[in-house]
């Protein structure tokens, strides 16, 4: 029974530690690109083309799967002026409630964000920039962040569902 409880806790953990290793390896390349970006502008010079556009990417990256990690811990923004005047029970069920309807969205924008990426792989679309990146590799962002936003309110929605069956 131990190991069992230990197994999911481990398996729900790795959704939250995956998204934030992610995230932070985007943030230091985008710290590395604006630094060697700023030392070739001033010190020698000669601005690169590339740097705009790939910090443009890691930005957005890093906190589109960022974003799981901050649901993981309870660190977005939240609106609960009305559900804190309610009893507990009715505050896990309004929760309940949010969590599935987030869920539904965020596994909507999983799917078509999947046909976005199939969509831009198979067009052939590129960046308009002189790098011409395909822009199906940045695009592959957007399913594996709400991905990872889907799975953590899977979790979250559970937890809520045990909390009722307590109550």
């Amino acid at each position: 029974m131990k190991l069992i409880f230990i197994r999911r806790n481990i398996l729900s953990i790795s959704f939250s530690k995956i998204s934030e290793i992610i995230s932070v390896f985007f943030l230091i390349l985008l710290f590395l690109s604006v630094l060697y970006e700023v030392i070739a502008r001033t010190i020698f010079n000669q601005p690169t083309i590339w740097a705009n556009e790939l910090v443009g990417y890691f930005l957005v990256s890093a906190s589109f799967i960022g974003s799981s990690y901050v649901l993981r811990h309870n660190k977005h923004l939240v609106i609960d002026l009305l559900i804190s005047k309610l009893n507990k029970k009715l505050k896990i069920i309004f929760e309940l409630i949010a969590n599935l309807i987030s869920f539904f969205f965020c596994f909507f924008v999983f799917i078509y964000g999947l046909k976005l990426v199939q969509i831009s792989f198979i067009l052939g679309v590129v960046s308009v920039s002189e790098l011409r990146i395909p822009l199906w590799i940045p695009k592959l962002v957007i399913p594996l962040s709400f991905l990872f936003l889907s799975l953590e309110f899977l979790l979250i929605i559970k937890k809520k569902i045990i909390l009722l069956k307590i109550r």
